[in-house]
């Protein structure tokens, strides 16, 4: 019996014609938006799991005195872990650098990530070639990634080969693990040994940490906890672990009051919701966020499926009628109208797995991810799946079965016409479908002015193309890169330092408490170059000589300083005018001492108008800027814009030449370090707006689809309306109006979502637009015009028939 019902659902779908392809497309194309959506989430949910005893696995680091959590920490805070605590069965440490390799004629800059013997004991990555064990323990050796095999020696398997590290050393290869997947925070091409002595490892435990910040903060630490132990008991011990091995922090802190060491399972790494309190707590905003669009898109998918199979429905009250009188039954008619549904539904949704296996490569190359297309046939897609196939298809096929199959067969055979009650559901299902579309525009629309806001704010200060080239910036090569034609500008620092805060330390003014601020070398001229603007005093000069730390490191007369305008609000100073001339003691990090600079005073001579140091998320920290060339790490060029292929070529000449380290140049524009800070805003934004093309392309068919079928239902109307005097514009008047209604009460339901959602999305940040009244109105606008546009080929067809033919339509 039911082979027989799916035959007829089957049989019947060349008869509904164009409908119930429309309804099968648009509810395959939510489908399949709606699984990649949920890879997506399932891939960051999944991160580190991959790993063998990821759930024993802690990372333990900084906590940075703006509140943000590094995953960094000083070399030695491995050491300290692994003496003070037993209950960790291993404890290793990374520590990621530049470098190049070279092999025969070829030379590539990697990623190396130098590595403790014992690292495989806790990061048990999976082997391609050769064996994990020892693998690091000699000097000098390398554990690649099979991508980086492959690329040096043409095979996943070269046990013995060697390397030459920044052309020089030999590094051999003693085994090769496979490519990590996407879904880590761990970014290894290359392990090399920390043994080896031209590790930073070798060299950083060479020299035991005695001050608190004094040293290398790039290293990560991980420990392996000891099955059966728990981590709670350990938390407040190792975070005040630094108090018991340091003297303490700069200016006589506690260490641990300015910097505490957090620990982390591995797992919350990338969700982590950077809470000291709850380190492991995991930040589920903006996959809740995902979630929401997924369920909006298949929400839409569905009402707009929904709203064609009872508009279909509706057309076969005369075969119910006819079938009921040659004795067909109510159950046999029910089992009818949901098999054929459920046909239906079921080929929507293998298209729509189809089209997410076509789709995933594209969202990997958009998200830099290697999510797996098998992932769509685990027991929880294939589940949620099952679980939506069902629910539609009993949305669906409700009114069909239930209503229609209950008729009497005196009455459907009488007419067609469609209730109030049914034209009002359906009319309210299609508002909501368009409340969901005016919803999402919204979001577009504020996710894409926050994300303008941030880079605004972080490039405003380069309203030209910056290019940031990684040295120590002497002098010699400064001046070679500002005689480069092209180049407009030259200044140096300690790094990026719009990317965000970096080193911190105390200061004090007139006796006052010790204020922890960020700390930050700068060259002259750096802020002139980046149209960094005065609120009071002076730029740094050359024509001054306390303006630069004494090649000695020893200050006999107070250090020139700089503040910005958050730095003269944490210090209590009434205004910019006020802050000029003011002594305050400082004690800054100093390369010369190889800690910090030791307290001494310095002079406020000026105060910078406050710019972002950051992302927008974080308020504009209070910064102190002072000079120290022996700190300098980043170049910036200011570029002309006009011959830039040029200028690159004659910097990467200059660098052959006069570079301060082995291998070719490291360069970037600052631009791509914006886009870095704000990755996750354009991310969202590109979401969004894909989330929004998807629902109107799913609403605008299933307008067509309802705006066809009432152009049917309605054709024996128009002809009446037509013959008792109406013309064309008014009959399109009528037809546009039935279908712009839903849309105009669309927006009562939208609006106030839309602005409660995005509301609690910009608490998020601290420096935020404003949400205005033409963002919504330019969301109902935008929606109005794709139903109007959808529907307008059908209105004016009809409005154009003929009352003779209008009438004798049925």
């Amino acid at each position: 019996m039911i082979g027989h019902y799916l035959h007829l659902a089957v049989r019947n779908v060349p008869r509904a014609g164009p409908f119930v392809l429309i309804s099968i497309v648009g509810l395959a194309i939510g489908l399949g938006a709606a699984l990649l959506i949920g890879l997506y989430v399932n891939d960051e949910l999944s991160y580190e799991h991959w790993l063998p005893n990821s759930d024993r696995v802690y990372l333990i680091s900084v906590r940075s005195p703006d509140g943000s959590m590094t995953d960094r920490s000083p070399s030695d805070v491995g050491r300290w872990v692994a003496a003070d605590y037993p209950q960790f069965e291993v404890v290793t440490r990374l520590q990621p650098n530049g470098g190049y390799f070279k092999r025969e004629e070829r030379a590539f800059s990697e990623n190396i990530v130098w590595a403790d013997a014992n690292v495989f004991d806790v990061l048990r990555f999976p082997v391609v070639a050769g064996k994990l064990e020892g693998a690091l323990v000699e000097p000098n050796t390398l554990v690649l990634t099979r991508r980086l095999a492959e690329k040096y020696f043409g095979r996943p398997d070269p046990i013995g080969e060697t390397l030459l590290f920044n052309g020089e050393r030999p590094m051999k290869v003693t085994a090769v693990i496979e490519n990590l997947p996407s879904n880590t925070h761990l970014f290894i091409d290359v392990l090399a040994a920390g043994t080896s002595s031209d590790s930073p490892i070798t060299e950083q435990d060479a020299k035991p940490m005695t001050v608190v910040g004094a040293k290398s903060w790039m290293f990560q630490t991980y420990g392996l906890l000891k099955r059966g132990e728990s981590i709670q008991p350990l938390r407040e011990g190792i975070r005040t672990l630094p108090d018991r091995h340091s003297q303490g922090a700069a200016g006589g802190q506690a260490a641990s009051e300015v910097w505490p060491l957090i620990v982390r399972q591995i797992r919350a790494v990338h969700l982590g919701a950077r809470d000291v309190a709850s380190p492991d707590t995991e930040d589920y905003g903006r996959l809740y966020g995902a979630i929401g669009i997924g369920a909006l898109i298949i929400l839409a998918a569905a009402i707009n499926f929904v709203t064609l199979r009872t508009a279909l429905a509706l057309r076969r009250a005369t075969e119910v009628g006819v079938r009921k009188a040659c004795g067909g039954n109510r159950r046999a008619l029910f089992a009818q109208f949901m098999s054929e549904v459920f046909v239906h539904v079921l080929v929507a949704t293998v298209l729509g797995v189809a089209l997410a296996a076509v789709a995933l490569p594209a969202l990997n190359a958009f998200l830099n991810r290697t999510i797996e297309w098998q992932a769509l046939f685990t027991p929880t897609f294939v589940g949620a799946v099952a679980a939506l196939l069902v629910t539609i298809t009993l949305l669906a096929g409700s009114y069909p079965a239930f209503v229609l199959s209950s008729f009497r067969p005196s009455l459907v055979t009488k007419a067609r016409t469609t209730g109030w009650l049914q034209s009002g559901v359906r009319e309210g299902l299609v508002a909501l479908q368009f409340a969901i579309v005016i919803a999402v525009l919204v979001a577009t629309i504020v996710v894409h002015r926050q994300t303008a806001f941030g880079m605004r704010e972080s490039l405003r200060q380069s309203s030209d193309p910056t290019l940031l080239l990684r040295t120590r910036c002497n002098d010699a090569i400064k001046d070679a890169l500002s005689r480069v034609s092209g180049v407009k500008g030259t200044a140096c620092a300690g790094y990026v330092l719009q990317a965000g805060v970096g080193g911190v330390g105390p200061v004090q003014h007139n006796g006052g408490e010790r204020l922890v601020l960020a700390e930050i070398t700068v060259g002259i001229g750096y802020f002139e170059l980046y149209d960094i603007g005065l609120a009071a005093g002076r730029y740094f000069s050359e024509d001054f000589g306390a303006d630069q730390t004494p090649k000695d490191g020893k200050w006999t007369v107070p250090e020139s300083i700089i503040l910005n305008e958050a730095g003269v609000v944490k210090l209590g100073l009434p205004s910019p005018q006020a802050a000029i001339g003011q002594i305050v003691n400082i004690n800054h990090p100093s390369a010369f001492a190889g800690t910090f600079s030791g307290e001494h005073n310095a002079q406020i001579v000026g105060v910078v108008k406050d710019f972002q140091i950051g992302s927008v998320r974080q308020d504009v920290y209070p910064a102190v800027f002072f000079v120290d060339p022996l700190m300098f790490g980043v170049l910036s060029m200011k570029l002309d814009g006009r011959k830039t292929p040029e200028t690159l070529e004659a910097v990467d000449r200059i660098w052959a030449q006069m570079g301060d380290r082995p291998g070719p140049a490291d360069h970037w524009f600052f631009e791509q370090t914006v886009q870095n800070i704000y990755g996750d805003l354009r991310r969202d934004f590109s979401l969004f707006t894909v989330s929004a093309s998807v629902a109107i392309l799913i609403s605008a068919l299933g307008l067509v689809g309802l705006a066809a079928h009432a152009a049917s239902a309605r054709t024996k109307e128009i002809g009446v309306r037509k013959v008792l005097g109406s013309g064309r514009a008014g009959i399109m008047g009528l037809l546009m109006w039935q279908f712009s209604r839903p849309v105009i009460l669309a927006n009562l339901i939208a609006w106030p979502a839309a602005y409660f959602a995005m509301s609690g999305w910009l608490a998020g940040f601290a420096r935020r637009i404003d949400l205005e009244p033409w963002m919504f109105v330019t969301a109902a606008l935008a929606t109005l015009a794709v139903a109007a546009l959808t529907v307008a080929a059908h209105a004016w067809s009809i409005a154009g028939v003929r009352p003779v033919v209008a009438l004798r339509h049925e």
